[in-house]
């Protein structure tokens, strides 16, 4: 009997899944081990290997399509096999506006045709097809993504005939570059994080000193003892979890009018991978000592820029730490990750003046930190103490992590 191969689940958070490349084609045999295709969430990318060995009777999706999890995108057999399911799944229903109506027209006035034609007909898939039928789209009007311009399910939306009703324009001086579907994702949860949120940013900066000191003793001891790396990141955030816990209106979701306060910081460590930005969490931050952070920090990172970060670590956080220090950057203003209400921006380090205890003006290392939160949830005045506190803790910051280690506050 054919078996089914499931569009796997990623987590318990994740519903579908954008396929994004087949490695075989119907009729080729394959092993267990055998890479039968590629697909992502919206953070993450992962293969899926054949657990079954045999003939590729049929392929159900297309790459490019998104998938609902446990969804049958492949069957396996005996050659000749018979298997009996309907390949024309159904799609959901889309209320039909005037707008989109008025779209549809407007479209067929001024838009060119942009897709392959095929003996007279337009390429594009039968899901695409029946999906643009629900939803009254043109297929003249969309740019298809698939193999040779084909059109597929995800072309067929009406924010991609809106965005390909400009005209295409090309030239030997520049490039056009199409977003990514990570990129696209990220794009829409920053301009709804602006958009639903009364974000404001306070900044300010510290005598480093004190970290950049400990950090060197640090050094000596990892190198002698060949024990793990620790960064200025892993003491941003140790000292930040630490915190936070003074702060539970930052420590918070903010959710239809109602703070969900937090007995524990969970922060989100932003990384810069080359799919986009990820944003993984180190759970219980405040529970972990210096070493934990590090080394737990360490792998989420790691599995970050691999690509294969269990889902479940990109959620749940309840405060956010996003440091472009290593980029040079003095001062920038921090997104919100809804429905959190706070987080740090951390900047580089820079050589400042100031006076000393004898009224002689002294050079020393500044680091600058720019917190940007929810005023909804709090006041500038609380957001503000917060942020001298954390620069406090950090100027202290070998005092202060002495007495964690002791228990002491």
């Amino acid at each position: 009997m054919a078996t089914p191969v499931l569009m796997p689940k990623q987590g318990i958070t994740v519903e579908s899944c954008f396929l994004s490349e087949w490695h075989v084609n119907e009729g080729d045999t394959v092993k267990v081990g055998t890479k039968l295709f590629s697909y992502e969430t919206d953070k993450a990318a992962f293969d899926y290997d054949s657990e079954v060995e045999g003939v590729v009777l049929k392929i159900l999706y297309e790459a490019g399509d998104i998938v609902d999890v446990l969804e049958p995108v492949i069957y396996i057999g005996e050659p000749g096999e018979e298997i009996d399911i309907d390949i024309e799944l159904p799609v959901q229903d889309t209320p039909q506006t005037e707008d989109v109506k008025a779209v549809e027209v407007t479209q067929t006035q001024v838009v060119e045709p942009m897709t392959q034609m095929v003996s007279g007909e337009i390429f594009a898939s039968p899901r695409a097809k029946n999906k643009a039928k629900k939803q009254n789209i043109s297929l003249e009007s969309l740019q298809g993504s698939g193999p040779e311009g084909r059109i597929i399910d995800r072309d067929v939306t009406l924010e991609n005939v809106i965005i390909q009703t400009k005209p295409e324009i090309s030239g030997a001086e520049f490039t056009m570059k199409p977003l990514s579907n990570m990129r696209r994702i990220i794009g829409k949860a920053m301009l709804h994080s602006l958009q639903t949120i009364a974000q404001l940013t306070h900044t300010l900066s510290f005598d480093a000193t004190d970290m950049i000191n400990y950090r060197k003793n640090l050094k000596l001891i990892e190198e002698e003892q060949n024990l793990p790396r620790i960064t200025f990141n892993d003491m941003l955030v140790f000292a930040l979890s630490r915190v936070l816990k003074d702060y539970p209106d930052l420590n918070a979701h903010f959710q239809n009018q109602t703070l969900k306060v937090f007995n524990h910081t969970h922060i989100g460590i932003a990384v810069d991978t080359e799919r986009g930005l990820m944003v993984p969490t180190l759970f219980y931050a405040d529970t972990l000592t210096l070493s934990e952070v590090s080394r737990q920090a360490r792998e989420l990172i790691n599995a970050s820029l691999a690509g294969n970060i269990n889902p479940d670590l990109l959620t749940g956080g309840t405060f956010t730490v996003s440091n472009l220090g290593t980029l040079d950057i003095e001062h920038f203003t921090p997104i919100i990750n809804p429905p959190q209400t706070g987080i740090l921006g951390v900047n580089t380090i820079t050589t400042q003046v100031k006076k000393d205890e004898y009224g002689r003006y002294v050079f020393y290392d500044a680091m600058g930190l720019s917190l940007t939160y929810d005023h909804q949830a709090l006041d500038g005045a609380d957001a503000s103490r917060f942020l001298k506190d954390l620069k406090l803790y950090l100027e202290s910051f070998s005092k202060k992590i002495e007495a964690d280690m002791k228990g002491l506050k």
